[in-house]
C-alpha cells in the first residue's frame, strides 16, 4: 500500500483527481460504494467509509487552480499531523 497521496490529471475532460490521504486499510473495495459532495464551483469531494474526505475531485481543473492549491494545503496539514 502506497502512504503518499496521488495526484491524476485527465486532460480529455480536464479533471484532476487529488486523494489527500490512502484509502483506509481494511476497506478495500468499498470506494464504488462511496459518494461524493458538491463542495464547490467544480469541485467534489469524496468520503471514505470512516466520514473523513478521501479525494477531492477537480472538474476543468486547468481554470481552477484555488482548488489544486486548497487540495495541497489538505495534504500537507495532514501529513503535518502525522509527524
Amino acid at each position: 500500500m502506497t502512504t503518499q497521496p496521488a495526484i491524476r490529471y485527465y486532460p480529455e475532460s480536464d479533471t484532476m483527481a487529488i486523494e489527500l490521504r490512502p484509502w483506509p486499510e481494511g476497506r478495500t473495495g468499498e470506494s464504488a460504494q462511496i459518494g461524493g459532495e458538491d463542495a464547490g464551483d467544480d469541485l467534489v469531494i469524496h468520503y471514505a467509509p470512516d466520514g473523513e474526505p478521501w479525494l477531492w475531485e477537480i472538474e476543468h481543473a486547468s481554470v481552477h487552480p484555488e482548488h489544486i492549491a486548497a487540495a495541497l494545503a489538505q495534504i500537507r496539514r495532514r501529513v503535518a499531523q502525522t509527524a
